[in-house]
């Protein structure tokens, strides 16, 4: 019989079956069901599917709670599915024809045992209905912190179970996929970054093709030809490239390249021409080809980094006009001699590490009087007392934007009223402090000796922040902060940043400063990116183990998910002294991974929080991450501007104005900004700028692909009637591009290779649109700052730029700027020449959607309102313990 018919129940005897199933396919906020043609089993429909429950100790075994009652006699058909627990969604069906059978026996409870993957059942008895009791799980007895603590750990567990499924997922779909599983142990520490994008200078041989275009760009008289990139070919398992493929190609695949280089060379024109990046259907090259090519030529390359890590774009971003560097470039060093100073970017990896931050004086000047930058939110919390552990904070250490939030972390949470600590390293002698105290602890099966130096900053109404830094084995070097002066990565920073960790958790516990007593083991941890990723490892397992910080909490910030802090060839317990347990709480795949130890996740922006639970943004921790937000653990706040950044006030531009004359304002600054840059001046010009890294993330070769559409007029009374002002460092062969477009179109394009932090407030305030076209930003702060100065950001729909600027399609009366999407040339031009038009034929709309753009709150104290939010929450909860 095919299946139960449900009339037949009335009359039949009944029995009951407990489903049991072996499954592993579940990802967090999924679940498995049994669904078959009795109505007890749905009646073969998903929505109406029984569920199955799990936990922690029997994952991935899955079974019903109750026996399902059935009919005596009948061989009732079911199979198993995953969906999500909601029942929407994609169902996933068990591969294989056919279906289970089982006939129940009267008087009988029967166990059906299956595999997800085996298409057979077996059937056994657990006894007389009347004698058999099933072990249900004891959720209605269990109070609400342990059932929640459990749920997670299943999450996790399922998220465990799938890791070389997600890595595969990445490395087959994802544009910035990591390549690393082949490389020898000296070079697989990549803690820094699992992206090889942000190098001042031409990277080494790399997987990607074209890549060997830009190791030869140090010799443009002679450029090489860009090598073709290899036929596609099935992404492999990691484990499976171990063999080396032959890297030789037949003749006939030897005459189609140089036809097809042939040709290239003669599309060449105008713009000087950098290594394209590939389009979409070319895969990423696997290790092995990586290291075929490396045997082919290896004289002609430059010595590899410790670390290599290969991307290739999301997005078709085959331009219009090729990119290379040109033979004779016709200048050297920065055109615009007028700029100073030049700042350079041999330590900073972001243009947020030389921004100028406003004084406590001027931010609280600020905002007195103001409807924005004020909070608006009650907090319950205001006496728990706020750790913030950080590997930088400026002024005294800054890489980029992690040191400049840490700072405002600073000044917000004491502000606010919290009693606020900054734990960072002492990378060397700070002005002002002093010594307040040492420590010991344990690292690597070795006692160290720590020692925490003091300065204290107070602001208005006896509010302040202790600044604590951290002195120990290793920490202070000659070098940047992570790496020495030739761009490696220091070989013992896990163990620096191990010091840090502890050295923070025993700081509160330990120091009495300024004889106000200890902080005490009620605070919340503010641990920001992998190099505070112990803090809440050592909270879980080893003080709240000992009933130490029992009532404290830890809130984990992902700045940038690409960075992670994975090593290899670590063994975890005698590293970090804790057990098998917390271990497994660290490591992923055959390395350990601090930014897998968190307990409650924050990202800079709610979409970038949105997109690290993706393959494309994940990078390998997608599962996890999705396991956090299934149990209510993950949430995105976007990060505040400073005070600074007021038109009103603001003393680096040329006039000062506000949202009530900002018309007459702005066509001053741009008149001003364009006789100072040496553009012509005509403030009827449609005036853009670009502020930024001169790297592929940043999307230049995006840009630069449509310099000379931009400049054509055509007369369409758009393109041509445009001015456009780049300011960035970074990558030679886009370095070369400014100096091209500047060259090329004297009085209408400013290329400033460089960066001058006056200069970027005045390009705020005189041009009229910004151009952020970024493969990918966890926040981004300059299309926060333009739209304060009525400057409307073009924008790719990614990240935050997606939480901070409404797009024109939303309704001129609340937009703010225009999206993007997908980035590639072609939407890039459609965007701008819909802005420019905008600007040019509609200029009462534009002034509508400037006024708009002027009266947004995106100031620190509306983001600090979700901060005090989050801690109230996590406050609330039950902590948790492992």
């Amino acid at each position: 019989m095919a299946g139960y018919e449900g009339g037949s129940s009335l009359t039949s005897p009944v029995s009951s079956v407990v489903f049991e199933v072996r499954c592993s396919q579940t990802r967090p906020g999924e679940a498995v069901f049994v669904v078959g043609g009795h109505e007890a089993l749905g009646a073969w429909k998903t929505t109406m599917a029984l569920p199955l429950q799990t936990s922690a100790e029997l994952f991935p075994k899955w079974q019903t709670v109750k026996p399902v009652p059935l009919p005596v006699g009948y061989n009732v058909e079911y199979k198993f599915v995953v969906q999500k627990e909601n029942r929407e969604g994609q169902v996933q069906w068990q591969n294989f024809q056919g279906n289970y059978r089982v006939c129940p026996v009267a008087d009988e409870v029967l166990l059906a045992t299956s595999d997800w993957e085996k298409a057979s059942a077996e059937v056994s008895s657990l006894g007389p209905a009347s004698s058999t009791t099933l072990k249900e799980p004891e959720t209605e007895e269990k109070d609400r912190a342990v059932q929640k603590q459990e749920k997670e750990e299943i999450l996790l567990k399922m998220a465990e179970s799938g890791v070389d499924k997600a890595a595969a997922e990445v490395t087959s779909t994802c544009p910035l996929a990591v390549t690393l599983e082949n490389r020898e142990m000296r070079r697989r520490n990549f803690s820094q970054s699992l992206m090889a994008l942000d190098a001042s200078e031409p990277q080494a041989a790399s997987a990607t093709p074209g890549a060997e275009v830009q190791a030869e760009a140090k010799e443009p008289k002679e450029p090489k030809e860009p090598k073709e990139p290899k036929e596609p070919k099935e992404p492999k398992e990691p484990k499976e490239d171990k063999e080396p493929e032959n890297s030789g190609g037949s003749a006939e695949a030897k005459e189609k390249k140089e036809a097809e280089t042939s040709e290239t060379e003669e599309a060449k024109t105008e713009a000087p021409e950098l290594a394209q990046e590939p389009p979409p259907e070319t895969p990423q090259q696997t290790p092995t080809q990586e290291t075929a090519q490396e045997a082919e030529e290896p004289a002609e390359e430059p010595p590899e980094p410790d670390v290599v890590i290969t991307q290739t774009p999301l997005e078709d971003t085959e331009t219009e006009e090729p990119l290379r560097v040109p033979e004779e470039p016709e200048t050297r060093g920065v055109s615009l001699k007028h700029i100073t100073p030049l700042v350079k970017l041999e330590s900073e990896s972001s243009f947020s590490a030389l921004a100028t931050v406003a004084d406590p004086e001027t931010k609280a000047e600020h905002r007195k009087g103001k409807k924005t930058a004020q909070s608006h939110y009650d907090p319950y919390n205001l006496s728990v007392p706020v750790v913030v552990v950080t590997s930088e904070v400026a002024p005294y250490s800054k890489t980029g934007g992690l040191g400049m939030v840490a700072a405002s972390y600073a000044f917000e949470f004491a502000r606010n009223g919290h009693r606020t600590m900054v734990v960072s390293p002492k990378y060397k002698h700070f002005e002002g402090i002093s010594y307040v105290g040492e420590t010991r602890v344990r690292v690597n099966d070795t006692e160290e000796n720590v020692k925490y130096w003091h300065l204290r900053k107070d602001y208005e109404e006896g509010k302040g922040t202790d600044f604590l830094f951290i002195e120990g084995s290793g920490i202070q070097r000659e070098g940047g902060l992570y790496n020495d002066n030739d761009g490696r990565e220091y070989p013992d920073n896990l163990h620096r940043f191990t010091l840090l960790c502890l050295a923070a958790m025993e700081a509160p516990l330990i120091l009495d400063i300024n004889r106000q007593g200890k902080y005490g083991d009620k605070v919340i941890f503010l641990a920001n990116d992998w190099q505070a990723g112990l803090v809440p490892l050592y909270l879980c397992y080893k003080y709240r183990r000992h009933n130490c910080y029992s009532q404290a909490r830890c809130i984990y910030v992902i700045h940038n998910m690409g960075y992670q802090g994975q090593y290899h060839g670590c063994d975890a317990c005698r590293f970090f002294g804790i057990d098998d347990k917390a271990a497994g709480d660290l490591v992923r795949g055959n390395c350990i991974n601090l930014s897998k130890g968190a307990d409650r996740v924050l990202t800079v922006s709610p979409n970038y929080s949105k997109e690290i639970q993706t393959p494309h943004g994940g990078f390998n921790l997608q599962d996890f991450v999705s396991a956090k937000a299934a149990s209510l653990r993950l949430a995105g706040i976007l990060n505040g501007i400073d005070d600074c950044w007021d038109p009103a006030v603001d003393p680096d531009i040329f006039v000062n104005f506000s949202v009530e004359d900002f018309e007459q304002g702005k066509q001053e600054n741009k008149v001003q900004l364009q006789r100072t840059l040496g553009l012509e001046e005509n403030p009827e010009l449609c005036l853009i700028g670009f502020v930024g890294r001169l790297t592929w993330q940043k999307g230049v070769d995006v840009l630069a692909s449509m310099i000379s559409w931009l400049m054509q007029d055509t007369g369409n009374g758009v393109t041509g009637h445009v001015q456009l002002i780049m300011m960035g460092n970074g990558d030679r062969q886009y370095s070369e591009t400014l100096r091209w477009a500047e060259t090329n179109h004297r009085g209408r394009i400013c290329g400033y290779v460089g960066f001058d932090p006056k200069v970027e407030h005045q390009m705020m305030a005189g041009c009229d649109l910004l151009l952020m076209p970024s493969r990918y930003e966890p926040c981004g702060l300059p299309q926060m700052y333009s739209q304060m100065y009525g400057t409307l950001p073009i924008v790719h729909a990614t990240g935050g730029l997606v939480d901070s600027v409404k797009d024109i399609s939303e309704g001129i009366e609340v937009a703010t700027g225009f999206h993007v999407s997908p980035l590639s040339s072609d939407t890039l031009k459609e965007t701008v020449y819909r802005a420019v038009e905008l600007n040019l034929k509609r200029r009462e709309d534009f002034c509508r959607m400037q006024r708009t753009a002027m009266q947004s709150d995106y100031y620190w104290p509306k983001a600090m309102d979700e901060y005090e939010r989050q801690i109230d929450i996590v406050l609330y909860e039950h902590a948790t313990v492992r």
